[in-house]
């Protein structure tokens, strides 16, 4: 590729950004041809909307050539618009059979890379606006090891990303490696970036087991398939049609860092789903259990997955006996979610790491998909597990097991949160009955009409209701 893969470092400047945006805009005029199938990612929508995120970016970043990611990506997309507009000039009756289906499998191949790509502009300048230096990471084993290796940058070379995480995760030299690479690098220009690294580290978790997890979803898996689109999941899968539970699955390109799973009902129908807030393994094992996922690629060879289940260290958290002892004086505990107040916190929302119960999130989910505490995007959640102090005669011989454990702390949003929520109105007293003059009975000595609550009794009552929240307030703690 010119300027990337020629082994030199090209100069960005305004008029060569100019020139991609009028090559994407011209293929987003190719919506007549015969090669190009309607179905997502529809190559003349995706790159539309390329073009306009970087007319987006062109007006409101001046100093174009300091940034290494839109160097890199800006060349990568003038190389494969002049490779997308060649291969959609190729006269329809010019090529036949195999030469037809190759060029058809180039076509939607560079539609799921333009897809990725704007996938990436979007994430890493949202609304135009560089934020690649600040891009959280989803998994926390990940962020910190991205931190760690590459600071702030947010693209790296293949090679020295490579080195960068051999002596985390081991990668064998040869064709392993090419695979590794041709899986992470989703928009194809030899560079992995932090967004990339997010994807593939949601996709292969958990962390301590990553290579080897992608070794069994995506090497090893008879049902694993690369840049493949919704489509031609349908299509492939009508050939096991006859076999219900036959499934095969695919990175979502509607929804990057989650994982789009086809199969093949009792009844003979074709569905596919995108399994939310669960791994890749738990969703085909419980497909499995259901009758759903038998057949990968319609082979009778079950897959073991139980390597992949290994639990996550990270996902105990202790809780201090400092912690402990401030909730007590509130009369709460750290364990209690802060929404409900009536189920112990179970996950861990990702990336923020915002802690509450799984019924709250589902619920608070069906309309929103921002954390309640801090507004963050949520891209995923961890199931955790609170343990409570241990008793002095244990902590010794518990040392080693807490060494893995995550660190616990108070977390000032949500302190924010109860800070500012409204408070309950008091109790309203009872409404009294309604009388008609012509069925008035008097009250007899035994059963006096019962009054409304005097008005000293419902200011008590207010003012209890503000006290018990006066003293979560000047607890300062969620």
């Amino acid at each position: 590729m010119h300027g990337i893969h020629g082994g030199r470092s090209a100069h960005l400047d305004k008029k060569t950004v100019e020139k991609v945006i009028q090559q994407l805009d011209s293929l987003t005029r190719y919506n007549g041809s015969p090669l190009l199938q309607r179905g997502h990612p529809y190559l003349p929508d995706i790159t539309r909307d390329t073009k306009e995120h970087l007319c987006q970016i062109l007006s409101k970043n001046s100093d174009l050539g300091q940034n290494q990611y839109l160097q890199v990506t800006v060349y990568s997309l003038l190389y494969k618009t002049e490779q997308c507009i060649q291969t959609s000039l190729v006269p329809s009756g010019a090529c036949a059979g195999q030469d037809y289906l190759q060029v058809m499998r180039t076509l939607t191949k560079l539609s799921l890379i333009f897809s990725h790509i704007l996938c990436e502009l979007r994430a890493l300048f949202p609304g135009g606006r560089y934020q690649g230096n600040i891009y959280r990471v989803t998994k926390l084993e990940a962020s910190n090891f991205w931190s760690l290796a590459f600071g702030s940058r947010c693209l790296v070379k293949w090679e020295e990303f490579r080195n960068g995480l051999h002596p985390v995760h081991n990668i064998e030299a040869g064709p392993l490696e090419s695979a590794l690479r041709s899986t992470m690098d989703l928009t194809c220009n030899d560079h992995i970036s932090v967004f990339e690294f997010d994807i593939f580290t949601r996709l292969f978790q958990p962390w301590d087991t990553l290579l080897q997890n992608w070794m069994l979803l995506a090497v090893t898996h008879p049902g694993y398939m690369a840049f493949l689109t919704y489509d031609e999941v349908k299509e492939l899968l009508q050939g096991h049609i006859h076999k219900p539970g036959s499934y095969i699955f695919r990175l979502s390109c509607t929804h990057l860092g989650q994982w789009a799973i086809g199969y093949v009902t009792s009844s003979g129908s074709i569905l596919q789903t995108i399994p939310h807030n669960k791994s890749l393994y738990e969703a085909l094992n419980e497909g499995e259990k259901e009758g759903l996922y038998l057949y990968p690629n319609g082979l009778s060879s079950m897959h073991n997955l139980s390597s992949v289940s290994k639990l996550n260290p990270n996902t105990v958290i202790q809780v201090t006996q400092e912690q402990w002892e401030l909730y007590s004086d509130m009369d709460s505990t750290f364990e209690m979610c802060k929404i409900c107040t009536d189920n112990e916190k179970n996950v861990r929302i990702e990336p923020c790491g915002h802690l509450l119960c799984d019924k709250c999130l589902t619920s608070w989910q069906k309309n929103e998909n921002t954390c309640p505490f801090c507004r963050h995007q949520i891209t995923g959640k961890e199931k955790i597990h609170i343990a409570s102090p241990l008793k002095q005669e244990e902590e010794c011989a518990a040392s080693a097991a807490l060494a893995s454990t995550s660190e616990s702390f108070i977390d000032e949003e949500e302190v924010d949160w109860i800070r500012n929520r409204p408070l309950p109105p008091p109790p309203r007293p009872p409404a009294l009955p309604r009388f008609h003059p012509s069925t008035y009975i008097s009250p007899t000595p035994s059963a006096p009409p019962l009054p409304p609550y005097p008005p000293l009794l419902q200011t008590t009552l207010s003012q209890r209701m503000k006290l018990h929240a006066q003293d979560i307030i000047n607890g300062g703690h969620n």
